[in-house]
């Protein structure tokens, strides 16, 4: 049975979490059978004032458990 780390997503640009109300982009720098490594490179608050530690240019590994996110060609 394949894994997700099985996949090609390394250098791949992603969007993270889509749908929530503060838009994360990413680009993974790394891939697990845990989760993946991933390098913010975008951050649209939109109406929020907060952005819950999502900050361009820090790197957060996000665990397999919980994620959603969409590959998008650029951003």
């Amino acid at each position: 049975m394949k894994s997700m780390a099985d996949l090609n997503l390394d250098g791949k640009l992603i969007q993270i979490y889509p749908g929530d109300s503060v838009q994360k982009f990413g680009e993974v720098v790394h891939v697990t059978k845990e989760g993946i490594i991933v390098k913010v490179t975008k951050v649209d608050h939109g109406g929020w004032s907060s952005s819950d530690g999502w900050e361009v240019g820090s790197i957060l590994f996000l665990n397999w458990t919980k994620l959603k996110f969409k590959i998008v060609e650029g951003v």
